[in-house]
């Protein structure tokens, strides 16, 4: 007799999948895994995979196609997967992130979070340090963020250099962000046919590739797809002179939104500012990153946060819950612009419709757009 599915299962195997993927798929299990697998069999008897490898096939298909009952989180879309090409998709941790996980569930012994919380750690010091020399710890803020997004291979010289003259923020503390890319060898040198010798290899679009199935991808593949420029367009890259790269959580949730939101300023600042006087200022992250753009016109402030998620839900869970109060001088706004890349629409025509379902009811003064759209609407003033 099938048994009918709690409601905690899909975040703990969610949760579970998470901490197995990092563990490099070895037995046993991490608990919440355990118990979430314990369930699935017996809500689905004979249709629960045999072995470890057809139930990482089952994984990597549709929940639509395979998930017994209605117990999926209120949101979550049928169209998630939780694996691709056998690694951990990008959903899942999207839906950790921005979901509610049960009593007792936490993520803070999950790599890719513990990744995250150094940036949050150097942000935190940073805000606390503008209490008292706001120009000063603005700067280094944003000195350090701009050169991880812009810089994900790097080496120990060329932080020193970079960053000899910080105040606030220790010159560890930004070396922490990177690790030593000769742990991560077997998945970063790849040696094309006709080359000499193996190599580091790196794509404008998502930063550092690595090998999947014998072949150079994408950590986050969907962030690529679509705007790639194809092996044609990698660079290649000397091991001996890029010792240093970005470690995986600030990789996925740092370098690869901060590449549009570097390209959206360059064209703000390089291409429009000359050309329309009414757009006076164009900040990055203003107050201390309160959100990732200001543009001030002469009738207002335009806030500007740039989003990139693959699960479209996910994307407006997190626009429902945010918090766009804020009380610094010079940073009210008059609109509130979430911005995604337009390639999301490309690759699911219904992204928008199902952020903006997700977000829920907003202001007039709240905005879900693709950067295409918003550059339109810069343009057209």
């Amino acid at each position: 007799m099938k048994k009918t599915l709690p409601e905690n299962v899909f975040p703990y195997l969610a949760l579970g999948l998470a901490k197995y993927a990092e563990r490099g798929q070895k037995y046993p299990y991490p608990p919440e895994l355990f118990y979430a697998l314990n369930h699935l069999s017996l809500a689905m008897l004979a249709a629960f995979p045999r072995t470890i490898s057809d139930l990482f096939e089952l994984f990597a298909k549709p929940l639509e196609q395979w998930w017994p009952g209605d117990t999926l989180p209120p949101g979550i879309d049928p169209r998630f997967e939780l694996l691709y090409e056998g690694e951990l998709d990008e959903q899942v941790i999207e839906f950790l992130l921005e979901y509610d996980l049960p009593a007792g569930a936490t993520l803070q012994d999950l790599q890719v979070i513990l990744d995250n919380q150094l940036m949050l750690n150097i942000l935190n010091t940073s805000r606390k340090a503008s209490i008292m020399d706001y120009a000063g710890a603005n700067s280094e803020y944003v000195a350090i963020r701009q050169y991880v997004i812009t810089n994900p291979w790097t080496t120990g010289e060329a932080l020193r250099q970079q960053f000899r003259t910080l105040r606030y923020i220790k010159i560890q503390e930004v070396g922490a962000l990177y690790q030593d890319s000769r742990s991560s060898n077997a998945t970063l040198l790849y040696q094309r046919p006709g080359m000499p010798a193996a190599c580091y290899w790196n794509c404008s679009a998502c930063g550092p590739l690595y090998q999947r199935g014998n072949r150079l991808g994408s950590i986050k593949p969907s962030a690529c797809a679509g705007r790639c420029p194809g092996p044609q367009g990698w660079q290649d890259l000397d091991p001996f002179s890029n010792t240093l790269v970005l470690k995986r959580g600030l990789h996925l949730r740092t370098h690869i939104p901060g590449i549009t939101e570097i390209q959206l300023y360059r064209w703000l600042t390089q291409d429009v500012q000359p050309a329309q006087p009414t757009l006076q200022q164009v900040v990055l992250w203003p107050g201390v990153d309160r959100y990732d753009l200001l543009l001030k016109f002469q009738d207002g402030i335009w806030a500007v946060d740039v989003k990139d998620y693959k699960d479209p839900f996910a994307l407006g869970k997190h626009i429902a819950q945010d918090n766009r109060h804020v009380a610094e001088s010079g940073l009210e706004w008059k609109y509130w612009f979430y911005v995604y890349p337009f390639y999301r629409e490309i690759q699911r025509p219904d992204y928008a419709a199902y952020v903006r379902r997700a977000a829920g009811p907003l202001s007039d003064k709240v905005v879900i757009l693709s950067d295409k759209q918003f550059k339109s609407r810069v343009v057209s003033r």
